[in-house]
């Protein structure tokens, strides 16, 4: 199968043309692979997993979470925080109580589908914080590495008898060669009425990428503290600051331009960096969630949304942010991850 139009062609497999590392190896899983394996032991025995290797890029795959993005690895440099829960079953309540017993953190976990942000009752329907997304199992239909690039696909559904019936096509893949990992999702609605998705992509940077002095590009046009936390470190939002016994966890919302490409970049004193890409089209929001706290919790969350509150479902609709999509129509998200090496 041949790239999609306008993903990148990668010439070249650890410094040597493609065509020529492919003579070098014995078989093509010594450099590229997708493996497939079920946890045996600890809090999350008998879930799956997928590892995906392209070259010096080491990507984990979490099937029972939606399949989510646990840890990700650039020649051996660990990217995503991870929590001290690990990936358990995730059993939603309404509370933040099961949220804060399950969220394993990784590169990428996913929030929604019809609520992401605190918890609210909408129209008589109680959504949990960040949503059911992370308590879905998906249905895993490709997993392989083709000629071109590394590909996995699967199918996750959020439904309710005679409620709300949404459909994730979820394409994640990296071009061979590549430290690129590009997601696509496809939501659609398959139920019989016009529904609002809410999507957000919680993504968890950790360290070493993440630690004193680390730098933040965004294309914000502006950035607004949440509460007064937030309003102290307001200053700070571009440079983490140094690791302490106890940091209040901060949240900022940055104003994005409208309706076109945009890229945010961290990067540590050290050349490590990762470049996040997404379309404002689709993802017109994005928010910002740091910890400082040395014991476990020093991490930088960048966060593009469908829409720009972190109040939930209720909030959004008491300011018209919800979009309908009607039944049969779908939306189009997703963002590129580019892990960058200092010389």
């Amino acid at each position: 199968m041949s790239l999609r139009e306008g993903q990148e062609m990668m010439t070249e497999l650890f410094e040597v043309p493609i065509d020529e590392a492919w003579r070098r190896v014995g078989h093509r899983g010594q450099a590229v692979a997708v493996e497939s394996s079920l946890r045996t032991d600890g809090p999350d025995a008998g879930s799956r997993r997928i590892r995906l290797v392209n070259g010096d890029l080491d990507v984990e795959l979490l099937p029972d979470r939606g399949l989510d993005v646990g840890q990700v690895r650039v020649a051996g440099i660990p990217l995503a925080w991870t929590s001290p829960t690990g990936f358990p079953p995730l059993v939603q309540e309404a509370d933040a109580g099961g949220w804060l017993r399950a969220f394993g953190g990784g590169l990428l976990t996913t929030c929604g589908l019809l609520s992401y942000g605190a918890p609210s009752v909408d129209d008589g329907v109680e959504h949990p914080l960040h949503g059911r997304y992370s308590s879905l199992k998906a249905q895993v239909v490709r997993a392989e590495a083709t000629d071109d690039e590394v590909v996995v696909e699967g199918v996750v559904r959020e439904a309710t008898v005679f409620g709300a019936h949404l459909e994730v096509r979820r394409r994640i893949t990296s071009a061979i060669g590549s430290r690129t990992l590009r997601l696509e999702d496809v939501v659609v609605n398959r139920g019989a009425h016009a529904v609002e998705p809410m999507v957000l992509y919680h993504l968890n940077l950790g360290w070493p990428l993440v630690d004193e002095g680390t730098q933040l590009r965004s294309p914000a046009t502006s950035v607004e503290p949440r509460d007064a936390d937030a309003e102290r470190g307001l200053d700070t939002w571009a440079h983490f600051p140094a690791p302490e016994d106890v940091y209040p966890e901060q949240v900022f919302r940055h104003e994005l331009p409208e309706q076109q490409p945009v890229t945010v970049a961290v990067e540590n004193r050290r050349g490590v960096g990762v470049r996040i890409a997404f379309d404002t089209g689709a993802l017109p929001a994005m928010f910002q969630w740091r910890v400082a706290e040395r014991n476990g919790h020093v991490v930088l969350g960048m966060e593009p949304a469908t829409a720009p509150t972190i109040l939930g479902r209720a909030d959004a609709r008491s300011r018209g942010m919800l979009r309908p999509l009607a039944p049969g129509a779908a939306l189009q998200l997703g963002v590129e991850i580019t892990a960058t090496l200092g010389a």
